[in-house]
């Protein structure tokens, strides 16, 4: 009985040493659908202002209430009331396979399979996967941007 008693009060213990730290956002991981580095989507838009700290430039959305909001660090946050889009413009951000501003679009291709829609502009060509798209620069063949929604855009929406 004893010993039942002793592995009773030692297992809480022992767990609480496999338990890691808290989780850091500030890694600066695109995760489609989620986030981009410490910016997640559905954040409050104090949040984001209190983790970014005050924007370089804000601008309206036009047709909405919502604002483009762009930080030092290369990102840019569509938000009202809450994140609900995120740009990033900076190589240091990046998917799990490598996937950033600056690669390959090949790469790029390579790692999302197939585009639910490409649409073509004058200068870029976005492909978008749904929670997660991509711009290349149409003259150099490399990603301009990456961006994270946390719903599916409709084809050929900018």
């Amino acid at each position: 009985m004893n010993v039942a008693c002793l592995k009773t009060a030692l297992l809480p213990l022992f767990l609480a040493g496999c338990v890691t730290g808290p989780l850091t956002l500030d890694d600066n991981l695109v995760v489609p659908g989620s986030r981009i580095g410490e910016v997640q989507i559905g954040m409050p838009l104090a949040t984001l202002l209190a983790v970014k700290g005050n924007p370089l430039t804000t601008s309206p959305i036009s047709g909405t209430d919502a604002t483009t909001y762009t930080f030092p660090d290369g990102l840019t946050v569509g938000a009202k009331d809450e994140v609900y889009w995120i740009i990033a413009e900076d190589a240091r951000f990046h998917t799990s396979s490598g996937v950033r501003p600056g690669v390959e679009q090949i790469f790029a291709r390579a790692s999302f399979g197939k585009p639910r829609c490409v649409e073509t502009r004058a200068e870029t060509t976005v492909y978008d996967y749904g929670n997660i798209y991509f711009d290349v620069d149409n003259g150099q063949g490399r990603v301009k941007r990456v961006g994270v929604v946390g719903q599916s855009r409709p084809c050929g929406s900018s």
